[in-house]
């Protein structure tokens, strides 16, 4: 997907509590967070990326539903790496094992 990316330095690294709560409150904004604190700011795509963006997460969740494989996440979902860094891929799958018990019954976080 070619979205541009516009960097903003941090003065400190943005908590993953703080950089929820910004994407809470900037409904219309994807952020991710870099290892280093850097924030950055996808802007939206063109049709023709958000047409592959939807059928690409549409096909990967037909497989693993049908093959009961774990879940599905779409473009608005943040995982944070070992990095610290978070980021939001255009789809993402997470196996059944790979998931802590009961992680669809807390608080919305960071996976």
């Amino acid at each position: 997907m070619n979205s541009e990316k516009i960097t903003v330095q941090s003065l400190y690294t943005v908590t993953d509590e703080e950089l929820m709560l910004m994407s809470s409150q900037n409904p219309e904004l994807r952020f991710e967070r870099n290892a280093n604190g850097t924030l950055e700011t996808m802007r939206p795509t063109g049709g023709i990326s958000g047409n592959r963006e939807i059928k690409a997460g549409a096909y990967l969740f037909n497989w693993v539903e049908s093959q009961n494989l774990g879940e599905v996440f779409g473009p608005s979902t943040g995982f944070r790496l070992a990095n610290t860094a978070v980021r939001s891929p255009d789809a993402a799958f997470v196996a059944k094992g790979r998931l802590p018990e009961g992680w669809d019954q807390q608080e919305d976080k960071f996976h």
